[in-house]
């Protein structure tokens, strides 16, 4: 079931309905509606897959509670010497007990094992709980990748009164589900207004790509920019909008990413949950283990302590990059993307350019450069293979035509660009309005009459089944990983 389609938009509803009927006194129950219907959601979009989801889920919840009970059986271990290997024996045991995998689900799964691992959190004593945060419905396909000690409270209806958690379920409550389906409108304006339009094109050119020249190949990047931040964005507004009617609340997954000043800005602004997940279990882990130190204190001896701090740091920032280049898919051309932000990352900490400048000039100046660093990047994303980015590429610099840039490309690629622009006009004022006052758009729109924010739904809402290209039907692109 895409999350594009009528029927997600009727399942949600009726989750919710049968959901908030559950009487106040039973809302430690509560939970169990959300279970069932994000088993229900995944046995509609695959059945087959239900038995990787079951594994993962039950691998995890018993290993964490064999790595509490690990846990507590150091607690009882003395502190003297007679005890450290002891103690090294059995953290070594601890670590074979983390999964493999690379999904959003599993993801959450092994950040909440390594959380278990680090003392950090207990392990969950439930299994019906926890299967609950692996599979929740809204988003299980596409993330944002959420932390256990923040969702599963909210999963479980679970509120701290006098230091203890209490579950007192959620209520109905009009405003929250007024605020989650503005998000869920906004993203599919995203997806259908933007990133299916943009999307025709660049599949166009995508497919026949020797038929076309440099320029051609730019016009492409550009519009794949579009593209992407309109469906991943797009995707997770629907997530977090559907969340929200159920009263949790997602981590923010974008936060304005083409306003970033520098490569490491963007990371910061882009698939939010994925670069905290990386920064907290592989970048830092990585800074301090055995093998990272012995090299850093070999490098103090040539290059000094600041020079090895930055040695460090480049390290860790291209191996952790060449993961998340990984993550992204097979082939060649994922790892050069990991390596190209992993390098250019570790390039701006060298330089001292990550952060932004302090003239308004510079950092628009910042902002322009980064949107072209990210858009080169892209060459190694939409294409097909890493010979087919690597030829497109060199071709935008060797066979760009400025006199190309005319109607005729538009009608070349099939598209009409007036509505994209329309669209993509739209999202620039509330990103901008948002950039300047560091507020939601959503809480913004708070302040105004009911009759205005009324009409900007229905303005939204028929943009939508006016202008989206490919109709209620096209799944998100992020939703395949």
């Amino acid at each position: 079931m895409s999350f594009t389609s009528i029927a997600y938009l009727l399942f949600t509803a009726g989750c919710a309905v049968i959901y908030y009927l559950i009487p106040r006194r039973a809302a430690r129950y509560q939970y169990f509606v959300l279970l069932i219907f994000s088993y229900v959601f995944y046995l509609l979009n695959g059945p087959a897959l239900i038995f990787f989801l079951l594994f993962t889920t039950f691998s995890t919840f018993f290993a964490a509670r064999l790595l509490d009970r690990l846990e507590d059986g150091l607690k009882q271990l003395g502190r003297g010497a007679e005890n450290k290997a002891r103690r090294q024996e059995i953290r070594k045991k601890k670590t074979w007990a983390l999964p493999l995998g690379i999904s959003f689900y599993t993801f959450q799964s092994m950040g909440y094992l390594i959380d278990v691992y680090w003392g950090r959190t207990r392990a969950e004593q439930h299994p019906t709980r926890f299967m609950l945060f692996v599979s929740f419905f809204p988003q299980i396909l596409q993330g944002p990748i959420g932390r256990y000690e923040r969702l599963m409270p909210q999963l479980a209806g679970e509120t701290e009164v006098d230091g203890k958690m209490v579950c007192t379920g959620h209520r109905l409550d009009l405003v929250q589900v007024e605020h989650g389906a503005q998000r869920m409108l906004w993203g599919y304006f995203l997806k259908f207004v933007i990133a299916d339009r943009a999307g025709a094109a660049v599949s166009l050119v995508n497919s026949n790509y020797l038929e076309y020249s440099g320029t051609y190949y730019a016009v492409t990047a550009l519009l794949y920019a579009a593209q992407l931040y309109g469906d991943f964005a797009g995707g997770m507004d629907v997530v977090i909008g559907t969340a929200e009617i159920f009263g949790i609340h997602l981590d923010e997954n974008f936060k304005r990413p083409y306003f970033s000043c520098s490569i490491t800005d963007f990371w910061h602004r882009w698939h939010i949950t994925l670069g905290t997940w990386m920064k907290d279990y592989v970048f830092y882990p990585m800074t301090v283990s055995g093998w990272m130190r012995k090299l850093t204190k070999g490098a103090k001896k040539h290059i000094g302590r600041k020079g090895a701090a930055i040695l460090q740091a480049t390290i860790a920032n291209i191996l952790v990059f060449l993961l998340v280049g990984v993550w992204h898919g097979k082939g060649g051309k994922y790892l050069v993307y990991g390596l190209y932000n992993g390098v250019i990352i570790s390039l701006e900490a060298l330089l001292g350019t990550a952060h932004p400048s302090k003239n308004r000039a510079l950092h628009l100046l910042q902002v322009l450069v980064t949107f072209i660093l990210v858009t080169i990047s892209w060459f190694w994303d939409f294409p097909t293979t890493l010979s087919q980015s690597n030829y497109m590429l060199t071709h935008v610099f060797t066979d760009f035509h400025l006199n190309e840039i005319t109607g005729q490309i538009f009608v070349d690629l099939h598209f009409t660009p007036g509505i994209l622009a329309f669209g993509c006009l739209v999202l620039l004022v509330k990103s901008l309005l948002e950039e300047i006052r560091q507020k939601s758009i959503f809480e913004q729109m708070d302040a105004l009459p009911r009759s205005a924010r009324w009409a900007i739904y229905y303005g939204v809402m028929f943009s939508v089944l006016i202008f989206q290209s490919n109709g209620l039907a096209s799944g998100f692109i992020y939703a395949q990983f």
